[in-house]
C-alpha cells in the first residue's frame, strides 16, 4: 500500500497548512519527494506541520522546470543534501547547477525504474517536456503527474504501454476532449492545482473523483 500526501498545492484540504501555488507530494512509504512547489519556506513549513522530516526523503523527482514545481529545490537539498534528485534531459543548466551544489543529478531520458514499484515514464511532450510517475498497484497503474503539459491523454497513453492505468492524481493542466476521454477507465483520480476542469471531471466522473489540495491523503 502507498500513501501520498500532498505538501503542497494552490487548493486548500487540511486546516494549518499555507496555501500557494504549485504542487508537491510525498509518497510516505517510499520517503520520494515530487516536485517542491513554488516556495522553499512554505514547503518545509507544510512539511513540518505534516510531520515530515525533510532527512526521511531519499528520492527527489522534478516533472519539469517550471518554477511552481522546483522553487522549494534549494530549501529542501540544503535540509537534505544527500538525496537521490531525478530529473530529465529538458532541465536548464540553471536548475542542474543549483542541484550540484548539494548532488549530481540523475538525468532520465526515457521509462526508468527508480524503486520497488516506482518508475518515471521519462520525457513527454514537445513544447513543455514533463515527466510523471508511474506507481504499480495491484490493478495496474497509479499516475502522478505535475502539471500534464504534454496532456494527461498522452501521459496514459505511454503508461497504458506498460500496463492499465488506476488511477491519477496532480495537475491536468488544460483538459481537451481528448483528456476527458481518456479519463473514462479510471478507478481513481484526484485533479487538482493548474487543472481548469476541475468542476466538469467531479462532474462526469463522479464514482471516481476524490477532490486534492494541501493536506490531502490518499491511501492507494
Amino acid at each position: 500500500m502507498f500513501t501520498i500526501t500532498e505538501v503542497y498545492n494552490n487548493i486548500p484540504c487540511r486546516e494549518g497548512l499555507t496555501t500557494d501555488w504549485g504542487f508537491s507530494c510525498l509518497l510516505n512509504e517510499a520517503g520520494l519527494l515530487f516536485d517542491t512547489g513554488e516556495r522553499g519556506d512554505v514547503l518545509l513549513a507544510n512539511m513540518q506541520a505534516l510531520g515530515i522530516d525533510p532527512a526521511s526523503v531519499g528520492r527527489l523527482v522534478l516533472s519539469h522546470d517550471h518554477h511552481d514545481h522546483i522553487g522549494g529545490l534549494a530549501a529542501v537539498l540544503a535540509a537534505n543534501p544527500s538525496m537521490e534528485v531525478y530529473v530529465h534531459d529538458a532541465f536548464s543548466e540553471k536548475t542542474l547547477r543549483l542541484i550540484r551544489e548539494y548532488t549530481g543529478p540523475r538525468i532520465v531520458s526515457e521509462w526508468t525504474k527508480i524503486a520497488d514499484g516506482i518508475a518515471v515514464t521519462g520525457p513527454l511532450g514537445t513544447d513543455i517536456r514533463e515527466q510523471s510517475l508511474a506507481i504499480t498497484v495491484p490493478d495496474g497503474y497509479l499516475i502522478v503527474t505535475g502539471c500534464a503539459h504534454p496532456h494527461i491523454s498522452r501521459i496514459v497513453d505511454r503508461v497504458s504501454r506498460v500496463g492499465p492505468v488506476w488511477g491519477v492524481i496532480g495537475g491536468l493542466h488544460t483538459v481537451s476532449d481528448e483528456d476527458l476521454k481518456s479519463l473514462a477507465g479510471v478507478a481513481y483520480l484526484s485533479a487538482s492545482h493548474c487543472t481548469d476542469k476541475i468542476g466538469e471531471l467531479a462532474e462526469r466522473y463522479p464514482a471516481s473523483f476524490r477532490p486534492g489540495g494541501a493536506g490531502k491523503v490518499h491511501r492507494i
